[in-house]
This record gives structure tokens, sequence and C-alpha cells, in this order.
């Protein structure tokens, strides 16, 4: 897009108008005639907070409209009183709206104009370490195609401020607009630096826990494998008992076919015994959590009554630091924790009750295994003594085989789920260790190589001294040419870098569509000029940049730039023979000679 007028006006005024055209458009003349005050109207146009300082010539007039033309030869118009924040007026397309100057809301200027130039919800990154971040926004664009004549000469960044701590992003904004890719990732990865507590604190519960009930973190294959062996050898053994009692008991009588029916029953009522017992340990083991929960609850709410009297101290739960600013109800917390204690307190009833109903049960089974025992008893001893004999020795050995099975069996689980948590816990740290502290800007030097090379370009064109030696420093954010910052020249130098910097810039976004398409430079040859004189035989004063330079400047600029917008606010005339290849406006400061300034004369 471009420019193509600038209108200033007031009642009972007549508008202070200037008129814009694409490619190269120069308004030079004597100093004081208004080419800043045109500056200050682009830039409050574009969301500056304060207006055009309120300069004589001004007096009497409120208003300011700037018009806009596209690529598609489409347009729109901003308007704004000139008043410290005041909102904007859009009118587009016969359909007029009201846009915010800050970054803010759904209708706001930000937004609006970033969207035109398609790179709108962009996110920079303002810290790698605290990964701060925040939205590109056209104040934060505004600098790089609106340079000011007080900015054009600093030794700062042309990205930005030159403060250090914007360093970040001002990188994050250069590398967004070369790359076209921004740093939304910064979100995500805060998002997950905070999840990395929580492992931290999975891993070291999980490594107290090992240490606790294992005597050594390494996991022994060798001895698994050992276990599962051992195991394998008892389950045959027990199998071959098993053949060898069968076989016993098959040549016995209808005695021994009694007994075995006896003892089958007793091994069932022994299994379901052993299980009601096991059932009664772990619930008596859940009793105890609950004991333990309740007194820990208990705790909290003693906790939140301290925290409620107290200006400031650390939650019991999370250990977040609490003062009257928290947000923490203490009667939500009482309240939720007596809930929970009465909803545990109706566990424990129910856990009694059926520990109650188990044991009842043990004393059934244990009542009917002692009459089993005593009528095995009794059978045993009307049978053969040999047969009799042997079948208890074969149950002794599948019990004394089963007991060896259910120890090793154990201790071969033990082992497993050693390595299970040994192996949770590697996983857990690969997965905390892949959360990075920081966030790294990824790498552009491609394109910042390829930047250079555009403002080397232009260097050379304007015969700008080691013009073809130019490298971007990342600490100053700002080129070096010819190994020497541009910080270190002097002013005139300065902003004639400052200069061949944006308009570089310009070049590799708007082959890209990453550009305004429009450039505003104020005094950037930075040669005071007094006003014209009638005389055209006086001797002007001595520029500060070689006339060759201004010439090669200007003769560029005329010949390079036609499909965008260039605007050169400055004392310094462009020569005679090329001002018909631009759009010149000339500011005399004489009333008796062409133009006098930007605000019509007032000659009452």
């Amino acid at each position: 897009m471009i420019i193509t007028k600038i209108e200033v006006k007031g009642e009972d005024k007549k508008p202070a108008i200037v008129t814009l055209e694409k490619g190269l458009n120069v308004i030079s003349g004597a100093s004081d005639t208004g080419k800043s005050y045109i500056c200050q109207c682009v830039q409050f146009i574009l969301g500056a907070e304060k207006a055009p300082k309120s300069i004589d010539e001004a007096k009497g007039y409120s208003s300011l409209e700037v018009t806009f033309e596209e690529i598609d030869g489409g347009s729109f118009i901003l308007k704004r009183e000139l008043k410290n924040n005041a909102d904007l007026t859009l009118v587009e397309n016969d359909v007029t709206k009201i846009l915010k100057p800050r970054h803010q809301g759904k209708e706001n200027l930000s937004s609006y104009f970033l969207e035109k130039i398609g790179i709108g919800h962009q996110v920079l990154v303002s810290g790698t370490q605290s990964l701060n971040h925040s939205s590109l926004t056209l104040r934060i664009l505004e600098k790089l195609f609106l340079v000011d004549e007080a900015r054009i000469i600093t030794d700062d960044s042309p990205l930005g401020r030159g403060q250090n701590t914007e360093r970040t992003l001002e990188t994050s904004l250069l590398k967004t607009l070369l790359t076209g890719h921004d740093d939304s990732d910064v979100q995500m990865l805060k998002k997950r630096k905070q999840s990395k507590q929580s492992l931290h604190i999975k891993i070291e519960n999980l490594e107290d826990f090992m240490s606790r009930y294992f005597s050594s973190d390494d996991v022994d294959e060798n001895r698994i494998k050992k276990l599962s062996d051992d195991v394998d050898a008892i389950e045959k053994s027990i199998e071959l008992a098993e053949s060898e009692l069968d076989s016993l008991l098959k040549t016995g009588s209808e005695g021994i076919e009694r007994r075995n029916n006896l003892a089958s029953r007793s091994e069932t009522l022994s299994r379901k015994l052993d299980e009601d017992s096991t059932v009664v340990e772990r619930f008596h083991l859940l009793l105890s959590k609950y004991s333990s929960d309740r007194e820990r609850l208990e705790a909290n709410s003693e906790a939140a009554k301290y925290v409620d009297s107290h200006y400031a101290a650390n939650c019991p739960t999370c250990g977040k630091t609490l003062d009257d600013s928290s947000d923490i109800s203490v009667e939500l917390v009482l309240s939720s924790n007596a809930s929970e204690i009465r909803k545990m307190d109706k566990k424990v009833e129910g856990l009694h009750s059926t520990i109650h109903e188990i044991e009842e049960h043990k004393d059934v089974i244990s009542n009917e295994l002692s009459s089993i025992g005593e009528e095995l008893r009794d059978l045993e001893n009307s049978l053969d003594p040999n047969i009799s004999k042997m079948i208890t020795e074969a149950r002794n050995i599948i019990k004394y085989l089963t007991e060896n099975k259910e120890n090793l069996t154990a201790d071969l689980s033990l082992e497993r789920k050693r390595g299970q948590i040994l192996k949770e816990i590697g996983s857990l740290q690969v997965e905390h260790d892949e959360i990075a502290d920081k966030y790294e800007i990824p790498d552009f030097s491609k394109e910042l190589q390829q930047l250079m090379q555009e403002i080397s370009n232009v260097l050379i064109r304007w015969d700008f001294p080691n013009g073809n030696q130019v490298t971007y420093d990342k600490e100053s954010r700002d080129i070096l040419i010819g190994g020497k910052p541009r910080g270190h020249f002097g002013k005139g130098y300065r902003a004639i870098c400052f200069s061949a910097f944006v308009i570089g810039l310009m070049n590799y976004l708007c082959d890209k569509n990453r550009h305004a398409g429009f450039l505003v430079l104020d005094s950037p040859l930075t040669t005071y000029k007094e006003r014209d004189e009638i005389s055209s035989g006086e001797e002007s004063e001595q520029a500060s940049i070689a006339n060759n330079l201004i010439y090669a400047f200007y003769r560029d600029l005329c010949d390079f730039y036609n499909d965008k917008q260039i605007i050169v606010l400055d004392n310094q005339e462009p020569s005679e023979d090329i001002q018909d290849n631009m759009n010149y406006v000339h500011f005399s400061k004489n009333e008796n000679i062409g133009r006098y300034g930007f605000f019509p004369v007032n000659r009452t």
C-alpha cells in the first residue's frame, strides 16, 4: 500500500494538504516549515499516543486525515482528532467504524493494519529465560517503515529503541519478519515448563521409594532369569508330585476316595480361608491409609485456619505463597476437607462391617475345616499304613514345593517390580530433560545474510565507503560496515546507514508480502538549511555529507523503487536534473517563493 494524501483540517482554516505518489516523494526545503510535522502526522495516524507537536502554524487545526491506496486499487481513509490518545475513524468501502489506537480488543488499528500487510496474529518472544512473550503490534513494527529525525541519527538499533532489555524482542521481531515464522512455540514451552516441576517431584518420590524398599537400584537380569528358571523347575516338581499322589489315591478303597473328597474340600476351604485372611489384611491396610488421609485432611484444615489468621503464609497443599491478594477461600478449604472426612468415615464404617462379615465367614470355614480334619484322621487310621504314609509324604513334598514356589515367585515379582519402577524413572527423566529451561530463537542466519546483501546493494549504489562489506552484529542488533559498527560513524553517516537498513529490509520483505509498502524517512541527509533566498547567487551552507553521496542517494531512490513508496523529508534538496523523476514538494519558508510550508500562510 501507499499513502496518497495527508490532510490536516480545522474550522475556518484552509486545509493543509500534501499529495503523495508511488515511487520517490521528496519534501524538502528550509527548516521549521512543517516537514517533521508531516512525519508526526503519519506516526499519529498509525497509533502514536501523542498528537503532533502544537506548533504556531497548526493553531486552529483539529483533525487529521490520511488516505491509503492498496495494490489492488482499493483505498481507505484513517481519521483522528488531534488529541492525545484519541480513537481513530476508519472509512472503507463507504463503511465507517471506530478503531482503538492500542492493540487491545477486536476493533483496533494495530490488528486491522497488520492484517492488511499479511502479518497479523504473530507472537514475539521477549524473554528466553522467563519465556515472556507478546503479540506483534503496529507500534513495534512501525519503527521499521517510519523513521523520525531523532531516531535516524542515533546509534541505537534500527529495530527498536536500542535498550538491552529489548534485545530478545528485537531479535524475535527481525527473525519473524525475515522468515515468516513467529515464536509462538514459546507459549507451548511455557506450558511444558510448568509441568517440568511436577515430573521432578514424581521422579524424586519414586527414587525415595526405591531407596526405602530395595537394597540396590540396579536390576540384576541374571538373578531374574535364575529365579524364573527356579520357579519353572519347582512347578514341574509339583506336577510330578501331584501325579504320584493321584496314583496313590487311585489305588485306595472307597475310604481313600472319601478321604480324597474331604482333602479336596479341605484344600478348597483352606484357600478360601487364606483369601479371606488376605482380604482382611488388605482392608486393614486400607483402614490405616484412610486414617492417615483423615489426619492429613484435619491437618490441612488446621493449616487453613492458620493461613486465614495470618497476613502471609504458604499453602499447605501446593506450597504457594498466600497473602491478602490470594484468591483462596479458607471456608471452601475447610468445607471441602470436612466433606472428604465424612466420605472417608462412611467408607471406614463400611470396611469395618465388611471385615466383621469376613471374620464370621472365616469362623464358619475354620469350624468346617476342623470337622473335616477329624474325619480325615479317622479315615487315614483305617487305611493301609503304607499308603497313608506315602500319601502323607507326597502331600508334604507338594506343600514344601508350593511354599518354595510362592517364595521364589514373590522374589521374582519384586525384582520385576524394581525393573518396572526403574524403567518408569528413566522415562520420566527423559521427558523431564527434553523440556528446555529456556527458549532458543531458531537460527535465521541464512535470511540475515540475504538481508545484509540487500543493504549492501543499496550502499554500493550510493557509493558509500566499504558498502560491499555489510555484516550483522547480533549484540547491537545493527549493521557493521567494513567491520565498523554503524554507531561509530558520525551522525550524518549514521543516518545514511540507518536509511540503507530500512530500505534494504523493505526490499527483502516486499518480495515476500510482509511489508507495508511505504517508507518515511525524516532528515536522512541531516543538513540544516536556512530559508530560500531570492538571490540565487549566494552560496549554500556546506552539506554534512558529500554531494556525490547525496546525488547517488536521490538518484537511486528515483530509479529502483517505482513499485513501492519512499517519502523523504529533508532540508537537503535533490539536484534539479532529477527532480522531474520524483514527486517533489519544496517548502521555501519565503512567502514570495513557491510554497511556504505545509500549512498555508495566514495572510490576514
